[in-house]
């Protein structure tokens, strides 16, 4: 027998052997080879209607542009994984990812109270929203500020895994919002502190528009102070309760609060509300929901006094 002879039967040989392995894996013991390839067939057949779900050029889509943040789109062309999208009503394009994209009309295959979803609040205004709870034809929603919705299922989307983290965080973030609002809503004014007099010449911070801001006493007349504002012109009269002295403070005082003022980057800016940790001589434990906890100088706060205090 020669070489070709040789190799062409150990070829064949070789072949005969895939397509019996490829068989034993596919088929179960005593089912028809034909069988084996219909099955193969109906898993195409499954890969390609999971593909015939993604948007076509056409189609509307609801687009999370970033986390818990939407719009609806109409979409212009398809690229592999990718869409190119026109923003209704702006007209804006933009490429986004086929994972990033829900089709429109919705379909609504998991509304049940407290669960989270995508609503239509107002013509392509789509925000997150929280079931309250299910009706006949839909729910009633809440968004982030709790303000109650009537929906049609059709307004309403169910989130993939990802989108439902990020609303998630949004309703967390919006209830750490209310609750930090509401604790410096039981803030009062700056502490006294013991002998401190407002005369001109001091530097003070005064109340102006319900902020505090950083001002100089410039003159006292007919029981007011007479203040200008740091970093710019402005005089204004106030009353002697509308000013208090520019931190620091004595670190008793400021041990007592729980609410303080920080100074801002700016002196022209307003101070600003925060959490009070601790604090000792030389530093403070702040919180805030913008930078969260951080440490600060203590020249740099002003403890103000609560309600039951």
């Amino acid at each position: 027998m020669g070489w070709g002879s040789l190799c062409g039967q150990l070829f064949r040989q070789v072949n005969q052997n895939v397509i019996r392995a490829i068989l034993m894996r596919c088929v179960l013991p005593g089912t028809v080879p034909l069988l084996v390839f219909s099955a193969c067939s109906h898993r195409s057949d499954d890969r390609a209607k999971s593909s015939s779900t993604a948007p076509l050029r056409g189609n509307h889509v609801l687009v999370e542009s970033s986390a818990a943040q939407f719009y609806e789109a109409r979409v212009i062309s398809e690229e592999a994984s990718r869409l190119r999208v026109q923003a209704v009503p702006s007209g804006d394009t933009a490429f986004v990812q086929v994972a990033d994209t829900y089709r429109l009309p919705a379909i609504s295959a998991h509304i049940a109270p407290n669960s989270l979803a995508i609503c239509n609040l107002d013509r392509e205004h789509w925000v997150g929203c929280k079931i309250a709870a299910v009706t006949a034809n839909g729910a009633t929603v809440n968004d982030i500020n709790q303000n109650s919705y009537q929906l049609p299922s059709s307004q309403i989307v169910s989130p993939n895994a990802l989108t439902e983290l990020n609303l998630k965080r949004l309703f967390e973030k919006a209830s750490e919002q209310r609750e930090f609002e509401h604790d410096m809503t039981k803030a009062g004014s700056p502490r006294l502190v013991p002998g401190w007099q407002p005369t001109p010449g001091k530097s003070v911070i005064a109340k102006v528009d319900n902020k505090w801001w950083l001002s100089a006493i410039v003159a006292e007349k007919r029981g007011k102070l007479r203040i200008k504002f740091a970093g710019t012109d402005r005089v204004l009269d106030v009353l002697h309760s509308e000013v208090a002295p520019e931190p620091p403070y004595p670190m008793e005082v400021s041990q007592k609060s729980k609410i303080a003022l920080i100074r801002p980057a700016s002196a022209a800016q307003a101070w600003q509300p925060v959490r009070l940790i601790s604090v000792d001589a030389l530093e403070a434990l702040v919180e805030d929901l913008a930078r969260g906890r951080r440490t600060v100088p203590v020249r740099d706060v002003c403890p103000l006094e609560s309600p039951s205090q």
